[in-house]
């Protein structure tokens, strides 16, 4: 919740039940004026291939280009476990590398409105 939403509660509670109505029906009412946001279809992936003998690090960098429509910052904590367990547990790149992969999928899948798996 931002300043402004903060703000904005803070006003609303100090109000009596008659103006809180009020203000809800005139926030409805500017609400309804707006226009509706065209659709924007979800941008594809553009799948690059990986290299021969490729590094975590290496395809990290080739999935964020890839899943460029993908914040990176809301997939630091998945992408740093991966690297993790590489670096410091000793699991083999090839299967980390496939981990992320699947991670990436995931996170674009979500971005795409995908349901979640149960």
């Amino acid at each position: 919740m931002n300043s402004r939403e903060r703000h904005f509660l803070r006003v609303l509670r100090k109000l009596g039940s008659a103006e809180q109505e009020q203000v809800l029906a005139f926030a409805d009412f500017l609400k309804s004026r707006q226009q509706p946001e065209p659709a924007v279809a979800p941008q594809e992936p553009k799948m690059l291939p990986a290299k021969d003998g490729e590094t975590v690090v290496g395809a990290i960098k080739r999935l964020r280009e890839s899943y460029a429509m993908l914040d990176a910052k809301a997939m630091l904590n998945d992408t740093s476990n991966l690297m993790s367990r590489h670096v410091v547990g000793g699991e083999a790149a090839e299967s980390v590398i496939m981990e992320l992969e699947k991670m990436f999928e995931r996170h674009y899948q979500r971005h795409c409105g995908a349901p979640e798996d149960a």
